[in-house]
């Protein structure tokens, strides 16, 4: 009887763990999803729309930026998806389902990818290429 007992114990720590980690990842991802988004949204509307209406002669950015900027916009609203999902599954009693997982890691390769093409485009760009 004990060991059932004890087993339970276990169980209910790993589950309140389980949430702290899951509330920590949704304060993480869910802020940052929604600055970046609507930052970045922000400066696309005026660099597309608003300036090539402005300005005679506006050169619109380079390809390099479009991609780091289309790029961008996708981890956003893979950010805001992941941060739903992983709130649905703090208000459940239910363990999260495996598009949660995948999703969040997804987040985290996209921002992975984006901080090395940053690092990559600098270190070219110091190399006078």
């Amino acid at each position: 009887m004990t060991e059932l007992s004890s087993a339970s114990a276990t169980l209910g720590r790993r589950t309140r763990q389980s949430r702290w980690t899951v509330a920590a990842l949704v304060a993480l991802i869910g802020p940052v999803s929604i600055w970046m988004f609507f930052t970045t949204t922000y400066r696309l509307v005026f660099e597309y729309i608003v300036l090539p209406l402005v300005k005679d002669a506006y050169i619109f950015p380079e390809w390099r930026y479009r991609i780091f900027d289309a790029v961008l916009i996708a981890c956003c609203c893979d950010g805001l998806i992941a941060s739903f999902l992983l709130i649905r599954t703090l208000g459940s009693e239910q363990n999260a389902s495996p598009w949660t997982g995948r999703t969040t890691l997804l987040f985290f390769v996209g921002v992975a990818v984006l901080a090395a093409g940053v690092t990559f485009g600098v270190s070219l760009r110091n190399r006078g290429l």
